[in-house]
């Protein structure tokens, strides 16, 4: 895993720990499994935000940002540039 996605994977395994779920893998469904409600998603994006120091346009906030770890780790990378 690069520098983008460890502590991505870190932070949605820290949170699904705190909900008593199961593992996460990168291609671990976040929506479509429940593994992050609404208020874990404005967390998430609070977290990347702070984290990288990128901006999430409200454009990218769509079900296919969120749709796994890879996926939010290529959508921060791309954001890097």
């Amino acid at each position: 895993m690069g520098d983008v996605e460890q502590p991505i994977m870190d932070y949605i395994a820290g949170v699904v720990a705190e909900g008593g779920g199961a593992p996460v893998t990168r291609d671990t469904q976040l929506l479509e499994a429940g593994v992050l409600d609404s208020i874990n998603l404005v967390r998430l994006v609070q977290f990347l935000e702070e984290r990288f120091g990128i901006k999430i346009a409200d454009a990218d906030l769509g079900p296919e940002l969120f749709e796994s770890p890879a996926a939010v780790s290529a959508y921060v990378a791309r954001q890097l540039g």
